[in-house]
């Protein structure tokens, strides 16, 4: 038998394929940007980081959801741990262990408050639901020092200070 192409399907010894069949696919591709800055000082408490969020509303309770997200970042003096959660539900975090934070990723020290971080994660949920899904970052620490996002410590109005942004995308993908 042949291979024909044909317009958005490829047919194999009899066997047609397309983007709705063949696997992988991804469905949709949804991003939310924070170029405003950020700041909060968590305490031991979870705080909830206003503006790093992205919905999405799968089309099938079988695809999955890929979760991109980097950001800059500035702490100093101290660390902070963040992970996000789909709707109330934490995702992505290490094993429990004592008393140890959970966290999907480390948002560390800055030895120079002048100066800024870059983090990145990413995580391959399986929601499992066709209704509109919010996956939302938070932070957590053991002190009142401030974690600020989208900017150094100093934040200097000057060629020293430091201005980034943040993103979350979220790839829906079929299996």
């Amino acid at each position: 038998m042949a291979t024909v192409i044909s317009g958005t399907s490829i047919s194999i010894e009899g066997v047609t394929l397309t983007s709705d069949n063949i696997g992988g696919t991804v469905k949709q591709v949804v991003q939310t940007q924070l170029t405003s800055t950020y700041s909060a000082t968590s305490n031991g408490s979870e705080v909830i980081v206003t503006g790093v969020a992205s919905s999405i509303t799968p089309t099938s309770s079988s695809n999955k959801v890929l979760l991109i997200f980097n950001c800059m970042f500035g702490n100093h003096i101290t660390t902070y741990g963040g992970y996000f959660k789909r709707g109330t539900t934490i995702i992505g975090v290490g094993d429990a262990a004592s008393s140890r934070q959970q966290v999907g990723m480390g948002l560390g020290y800055n030895g120079d408050a002048n100066q800024a971080n870059q983090a990145s994660y990413t995580f391959l949920d399986s929601p499992a639901t066709t209704s509109s899904t919010t996956y939302q970052l938070y932070l957590k620490n053991d002190n009142t020092v401030t974690c600020f996002f989208n900017r150094s410590p100093n934040d200097q109005n000057n060629n020293v200070g430091k201005r980034g942004i943040s993103t979350i995308t979220l790839w829906e993908i079929a299996p």
